[in-house]
């Protein structure tokens, strides 16, 4: 049997609603910024991470070739697997988390507009849990749910809060860690994310005085 070739996502528009201008002022205020020239500069390598994300059955090096994110160079044209994952190494999370902010708010108030319910902006703050890759790193970061029967899940989970758009169900924050740590803890990081003249819904596993009257 024959097997289909790969289907890479298109990243075009992807690319036309991320500003570079987005992109440099992350590398530059976590300090990620590339100081000398390199075949995979950071601003590459944010991309490649995006990509990786989007086309994750893809290994880097495919990925990398998809894009044609690596510079050209008359002497060597070639990159080592080894430079590529010590690119993404050397970025670091910050960058895209700087990165994620700068995006997700741009969005979400550039797609607020005529969608308020008296004057309104609507968001919901809810949790959901997802599984990792199966590391011992993130089985002790992370956690996993035990069952009644003292067996641990087969995968490591994170759990996961999202302040999200009701008109447009954008993300405009998140907050992930440990599985073990309860949701309220994680909503109560998303309120000073919560925008002025706005109203926001959370399920009544949330109903805690403490967490609504902030």
């Amino acid at each position: 049997m024959v097997s289909k070739a790969h289907k890479h996502p298109d990243f075009s528009a992807l690319s036309q609603q991320i500003d570079p201008a987005w992109i440099a002022h992350a590398l530059a205020v976590t300090g990620k910024a590339s100081v000398r020239r390199r075949k995979l500069p950071a601003e590459q390598a944010v991309w490649l991470v995006i990509a990786l994300a989007m086309d994750r059955h893809q290994s880097i090096p495919e990925v990398v070739a998809h894009l044609d994110l690596v510079l050209p160079d008359e002497v060597n044209p070639e990159i080592a697997k080894s430079a590529l994952t010590q690119a993404r190494q050397r970025l670091g999370e910050e960058p895209l988390a700087q990165l994620f902010g700068l995006s997700a708010l741009a969005w979400d108030e550039r797609h607020q507009r005529g969608r308020s319910w008296r004057g309104l902006a609507r968001y919901a703050i809810d949790g959901s849990t997802l599984r990792t890759s199966d590391t011992p790193e993130n089985r002790q970061h992370f956690g996993a749910q035990a069952y009644a029967s003292g067996v641990a899940a087969s995968y490591p989970q994170l759990r996961l809060l999202t302040l999200t758009s009701l008109a447009t169900h954008l993300v405009r924050e998140a907050v992930f860690g440990e599985y073990a740590k309860n949701e309220m803890r994680y909503a109560r990081d998303l309120l000073q994310a919560i925008p002025d003249h706005s109203l926001t819904v959370f399920d009544k596993g949330f109903l805690s005085a403490e967490l609504l009257l902030q």
